[in-house]
């Protein structure tokens, strides 16, 4: 066999290979604390919070900004993830909604894909772009669509840097 039959294939394989890694390497790189500042967490949720932490040194995809003292807003969450991961959950979410057991799906303007997964008093927001998606989450004391409305904001804040 030439060296032009063997190179085309694995040629093709390659750069198939890195198509597929760039995008997942610039989602490694980011790091969730760097997407939101206090300052704009602060105002959405409309109480002072600290400076976004990790849970784990070392994972950066999950940043949580705490409201210490504070008695109806306790922290919002940003968890970045892949598309795949968005599209494998987006299934599972409606599952869990049809069976009615306090969960909801609704759609959500915002991203590509968006949708807010609602369980109990607590809610949502996932959202996928391109090759990513990203979780917004407020832990607080709070009306479901009050949440909602604070998480799209979040968010938007969220794209504008992605």
């Amino acid at each position: 066999m030439s060296k032009s039959r063997c190179f085309g294939p694995w040629h093709a394989a390659v750069v198939s290979m890195f198509a597929v890694a760039c995008p997942l390497a610039v989602q490694a790189e980011t790091d969730a604390c760097t997407l939101l500042t206090p300052a704009q967490v602060g105002a959405v949720v409309g109480v002072s919070v600290a400076a976004g932490t990790h849970v784990t040194p070392t994972f950066l995809k999950t940043c949580t900004w705490n409201a210490p003292g504070q008695p109806n807003v306790r922290a919002v969450t940003l968890y970045l993830q892949t598309a795949s991961a968005y599209d494998g959950g987006k299934p599972m979410a409606y599952q869990m909604a049809a069976l009615g057991k306090g969960t909801a799906v609704k759609p959500a303007s915002v991203g590509e894909d968006a949708y807010y997964f609602v369980t109990g008093d607590q809610a949502a927001l996932l959202v996928k772009v391109g090759a990513i998606s990203f979780k917004v989450a407020i832990y607080a004391t709070l009306a479901v669509d009050k949440k909602e409305a604070m998480e799209l904001a979040l968010a938007r804040e969220v794209l504008a840097k992605l």
